[in-house]
């Protein structure tokens, strides 16, 4: 008897766990600081390839139930690149006059893109209303139409709980599922799926984790695998986000 009701307490304590559900939302406050480390690298096989790190830090400005507003800018830039047999590299803790020729062209470029703030504002499901950059700058506003967050579902998740998403930029329809894979110890796992069709062809595979209570994407491990034009590529993106 006793076997038996231990076999039930234990029964009723893992569907209990089994069955937890989370509500994804932005929970952030005013004054809120995050930073954020982005690691991205592109491989084209003979063609190349390009490996770039990324530090931005973020400021939660405004909060609401309705709207949040963030301001962020790029901290540091380490970026390496192999084209037509020609290594060039940057990095934006060196100083102007310890550059390379080529390293002080990119300066150029780059410099203005840290001087740059970027105005988000977005809902507390973590979809972009509105991007600005200030003061406005092409390769900044290209990089910010590039740089897209998972905008999470109406109602609760749980374990094998699934949403899609769509996005469509430059020729190129990205169809992500997102699918809970894990919820343990205030963290959500989530597994990422999806395909890449119009100019592009490919697919796509990863890994997110969120924190159940701030709604932060924690960290992201991406991989797209995609065929444009003939020529074969590989995109594999790390970011993770912390709290200051």
């Amino acid at each position: 008897m006793k076997k038996l009701l231990l076999l039930f307490v234990f029964s009723i304590a893992f569907n209990s766990v089994a069955q937890e559900s989370v509500l994804l939302r932005a929970n952030y406050k005013k004054g809120d600081t995050y930073l954020v480390n982005l690691d991205q690298s592109q491989s084209m096989g003979a063609q190349g390839g390009v490996d770039m790190k990324m530090t931005m830090s973020m400021e939660v400005t405004a909060a609401s139930d309705e709207k949040i507003t963030t301001s962020s800018n790029i901290k540091s830039i380490n970026m390496n690149m192999l084209q037509g047999g020609n290594v060039m590299t940057y990095d934006s803790s060196t100083k102007e006059e310890d550059l390379d020729e080529m390293g002080k062209m990119m300066s150029q470029q780059f410099k203005p893109m840290m001087q740059a703030k970027i105005i988000s504002t977005l809902t507390s499901r973590g979809e972009i209303l509105e991007t600005k950059v200030d003061p406005s700058n092409p390769m900044m506003d290209q990089f910010t139409k590039q740089t897209k967050g998972v905008t999470y579902p109406e109602e609760k998740v749980s374990v094998g709980s699934s949403w899609e998403d769509e996005v469509n930029e430059q020729g190129m329809t990205v169809k992500t599922v997102y699918t809970v894979s894990k919820i343990a110890a205030g963290k959500v796992y989530i597994d990422v799926s999806g395909t890449v069709s119009g100019m592009g062809t490919g697919d796509v595979k990863g890994k997110l984790i969120v924190n159940a209570d701030s709604g932060v994407q924690e960290s992201l491990n991406l991989i797209m695998n995609m065929n444009a034009g003939g020529m074969e590529m590989k995109i594999t993106t790390k970011s993770t986000t912390t709290k200051q």
